[in-house]
Order: C-alpha cells, then sequence, then structure tokens
C-alpha cells in the first residue's frame, strides 16, 4: 500500500501532523520584496514600481496557493477534527487576548504621561514643543475605521472554509462530511470495529456509511463513555445521547436504551463493504459477516470494546464471546485469530440454538487476556473481568 495513503488511513493521533509546504517560505521572501519594492518606490527607485508589481503578484499567488491547501486539507482530507478546531479557536483567542493588553498598554502609557506629566517632558502635556493634534479630525476618523473592522459576525470553521473556496482560484470545491476520506487513527478504527464485532452496526447514508452504536440503559455510563471518547476525536457531534424505548416480549415490558450516530463519511464504505458484502438488503436484516481482514485491526482496544459489547464472565471458570450471529466458519476463523494473535487458549461452544455457536476462553488464558484488555476497560465493565 502507497504510505502516503497508509498514513491517511492509519495516524495514531486525532492532531494535524502539517505536511511540509514550499509556501511559507515563499510567501516570507514574497512579503520582504514587496514591502523593499514600495520603499523603493516611493524613493522614486528606476524600476520601483515593477518590483512593487512583481511582489504584490508574488505574495498573492502564494497566499492563494497556501490556503488552497489549507481548504483542500480541512474537507478532502477532513484533517480538522475537533481537537484541531479547538486549537485553532484557542490560538485565535489568546491573539485577541494579545491585542487587548497591546492597546491597553497604549492607553495606560498616555494616562500616566497625560494625568503626572514628568519634569523631563516639562511638567505639561502635551510636552512643550509639540503641537496636538486635534481628535476629532483625523485621530476620530482612525478610530471609526479601527472599530468598523473589528464589526463581524459569528462564523464556523467550516463557513470559512466554503467562503474562501468559492472566492479564490485553484481551490477546491466545498464537500459535505460524508465525503471526507480522514485521516482514521488507530483508536477510531479499533472502537469501530470492536463495536461491529459486538453490539454495533452500520447504515448506508447517501455516498457514504456510518456507525450506530446502542446500550442497555444499565449500561448507559459506558456508552456515554464511548460517545465521549468518539466525539473528542471528531467522529459525532458532542450532544449527549438520547434514550430511547421499545417493546419487549410483552405488552408491559418496556425497553429503554441510548442511541448515537457517527458522522457519515465516504472512507467507511470500505468498512462497510467488508462486513456487509450483501449491501443494504443484508444490513437491514442486521446480518454481519467477519471480513479476512479482521486479524489486522483487532487491536487490544478493539478486543476490549468487543468484550464490553457482548462479552459475559461464564460461572467465574472462563469468558464467552457472544458470536451467535456468525456461521460456524467465522467463530472458527475468529477464534483461529485470538489464538494466532493474542495466544489464548479458546474453545467453540453450542448455545442451543440452531446453527449458533459462542467462543469459549477457558480460565487458564484469563489472566493473560484481562493483561491485554483491563487498560481499555471502562470502569463500570469491571463486573465483566473482575472476579477471576
Amino acid at each position: 500500500m502507497n504510505l502516503e495513503l497508509l498514513r491517511l488511513i492509519l495516524q495514531f493521533n486525532p492532531y494535524h501532523l502539517v505536511p511540509q509546504s514550499p509556501w511559507p517560505i515563499l510567501v516570507s521572501f514574497s512579503l520582504l520584496a514587496y514591502t523593499q519594492s514600495g520603499v523603493m518606490f516611493m524613493h522614486g527607485y528606476p524600476y520601483g514600481g515593477a518590483l512593487l508589481t512583481l511582489g504584490f503578484i508574488l505574495t498573492t499567488f502564494g497566499m492563494v496557493l497556501w490556503f488552497r491547501d489549507i481548504i483542500k486539507e480541512a474537507t478532502f482530507e477532513g484533517a480538522h477534527t475537533t481537537q484541531v478546531q479547538n486549537g485553532l479557536v484557542i490560538g485565535f483567542v489568546l491573539f485577541i487576548v494579545s491585542e487587548a493588553f497591546a492597546f491597553l498598554s497604549i492607553f495606560w502609557a498616555f494616562f500616566h504621561s497625560a494625568l503626572s506629566p514628568a519634569i523631563e517632558i516639562g511638567g505639561c502635556w502635551p510636552p512643550q514643543g509639540i503641537t496636538a493634534l486635534n481628535p476629532f479630525a483625523i485621530p476620530l476618523l482612525n478610530t471609526i475605521l479601527l472599530l468598523s473592522s473589528g464589526v463581524s459576525h459569528k462564523c464556523e470553521l467550516s463557513d470559512l472554509c466554503i467562503l474562501m473556496s468559492t472566492i479564490l482560484p485553484f481551490s477546491a470545491p466545498r464537500i459535505h462530511s460524508h465525503k471526507r476520506i480522514g485521516p482514521h487513527n488507530s483508536n477510531i478504527l479499533s472502537i469501530l470495529i470492536g463495536s461491529l464485532l459486538g453490539d454495533g452496526h452500520m447504515e448506508k447514508y447517501g455516498d457514504g456509511a456510518r456507525f450506530v452504536f446502542y446500550q442497555a440503559k444499565i449500561n448507559g455510563e459506558y456508552l456515554i463513555w464511548l460517545h465521549k471518547t468518539i466525539s473528542e476525536l471528531g467522529y459525532a457531534k458532542t450532544a449527549i445521547p438520547q434514550i430511547f424505548s421499545r417493546k419487549g416480549l410483552s405488552e408491559d415490558d418496556i425497553r429503554y436504551y441510548f442511541r448515537f450516530r457517527t458522522f457519515t463519511y465516504s472512507s467507511f464504505n470500505w468498512i462497510y463493504e467488508a462486513f456487509y458484502p450483501g449491501g443494504s438488503t443484508q444490513a437491514m436484516q442486521g446480518r454481519k459477516v467477519i471480513p479476512s481482514l479482521i486479524e489486522s485491526y483487532l487491536t487490544p482496544l478493539a478486543l476490549a470494546i468487543w468484550m464490553m459489547d457482548d462479552g459475559t464472565s461464564f460461572k467465574n471458570k472462563g469468558f464467552k464471546f457472544s458470536t451467535n450471529s456468525f456461521t460456524l466458519k467465522e467463530v472458527q476463523f475468529l477464534s483461529s485469530v485470538l489464538q494466532k494473535k493474542y495466544n489464548l487458549n479458546t474453545n467453540i461452544h453450542k448455545t442451543g440454538n440452531v446453527n449458533q455457536y459462542n467462543i469459549y476462553i477457558p480460565k487458564s488464558s484469563l489472566i493473560e487476556l484481562i493483561k491485554i484488555v483491563k487498560p481499555h476497560f471502562h470502569p463500570t465493565m469491571y463486573y465483566k473481568i473482575i472476579n477471576f
């Protein structure tokens, strides 16, 4: 696989690792030429006007190409995750604070000198020999221009990208979130794959696919933790998951559960096609398959999510994975992956229902299994492993 594509698909943090770019150094030298040629033009040097025009063209060209790359990273590559956007907001807030303190220092110096003039400036304000400007002339005009330039409306970062993409040449057109291509770091892939082995499922939406997570109300803390983790990685809304209800086995049996969805990405399609090769019809039937690539993505975090979703301690003697929805061949494949990748002893047990099987981890391998998954377990799920 191409290394650059692999970097986009598998990134181990939610932050934007900016690639090497020639535009900062180009814009720096262009600005230097622009300012120097401006001084030459104002002092009547030969070719000053031509150099000033050249500096302006180079500066504009460099900025256009630089902004083009930023827009591409924010839309096509989806690099502006929640953490990245928070960092941009914090950086801008710190810039505003620095500007506020800069103006505070200017007014402080003015009032210090005006209210208590030092002997060095003649003991008066304005100092002797200086004729002050009329404050209601040019200074008032400058104040109006400064304040009016600061009048703006609140806009999201995505709105800014859309605006820039419509007015800049060489820019990438705005695309919807379901057409983004990543990056998907190992944590989010582990959570998604582990959930698909457990209670989670996927659904098609437009040109992309999205994940759906749900848990019974009794496991609400676990689902809220899962949602918080996924939303902080930039893959879901930050709003707390809602509680839904459905009928149980009888009319009086009302069951409550939490549910939330991720955003839709076309870069999730490969996962959807791997687990639902039959397409939407198979997905509506709730029928998932175990793809051959599962060995590469069954990380310790994915294994922990799978255990928290669909694992059960078995009479204080072992641990059971509820793999009822998979075929015997698929269960055998999953069992072999656990043996090969984590050196765990596994057995396959019949559930008592026709063509339904579970994977059983005997007590001899439980200590090793717990060492692998415990760092990723949510405290409310410790009851599944703490008795061993």
